[in-house]
This record gives structure tokens, sequence and C-alpha cells, in this order.
């Protein structure tokens, strides 16, 4: 039950944002729909192991989450921690910068 918490408090303070942030991104190069799926799945997937670090380092949760806040983390860095997200993440990321972005 308190991983169910954590995982809500998770997905509302870090990914969501995370996810959003990193979908306008996207959005505004025209990036493939293929690419913005790839990396709301990676956030949905990432979502457990977070909530797994969370319950070991609950001071990451709120300085992630800060971070998130005032923009000194970027997507890329938060997601980019997790194995399932590398590969979409090094996409994004790749037609970020081919794009100027």
């Amino acid at each position: 039950m308190i991983q169910d918490i954590l995982v809500f408090v998770i997905n509302l303070l870090v990914v969501d944002p995370l996810q959003d942030e990193m979908n306008k991104r996207l959005a505004e190069v025209r990036a493939p729909q293929a690419i913005i799926a790839d990396v709301r799945a990676c956030a949905e997937g990432s979502l457990p192991r977070l909530a797994e670090r969370a319950m070991a380092e609950p001071v990451w949760v709120v300085t992630t989450a800060l971070d998130v806040w005032t923009g000194r983390a970027t997507p890329e860095d938060v997601l980019s921690t997790s194995p399932r997200c590398e590969s979409a993440i090094k996409t994004a990321r790749a037609y970020l910068e081919s794009r100027g972005a």
C-alpha cells in the first residue's frame, strides 16, 4: 500500500511534469509520434523502479521533485536513469539536437 502511494506521488510530482515537458519539446520540433510514444511508454514504465528508489532513498524524491519544479533537472536526466528509457531518451535527445532544440 505504501508503495502504491509512492507511485502516485512520484507520478504526480516527478514523472508527469517530466513527461509533459518532454512531450512539449518534441511537439515543438514536430517529432514523429513514434518517438513521443516511446518516451511516454518509458516514463510510465519507469514508475515501479522509481517507487523502489523512493522507498530506499526518500531524500532523492524530495530533491528530484524540487529539481524538476525549478527546472534544474531536465526530463532526459531523470528518465535516462532507467534502463528501460535509455534507448527512447537517446532517440529523443538526438532528434531534439538535430532540430536545434
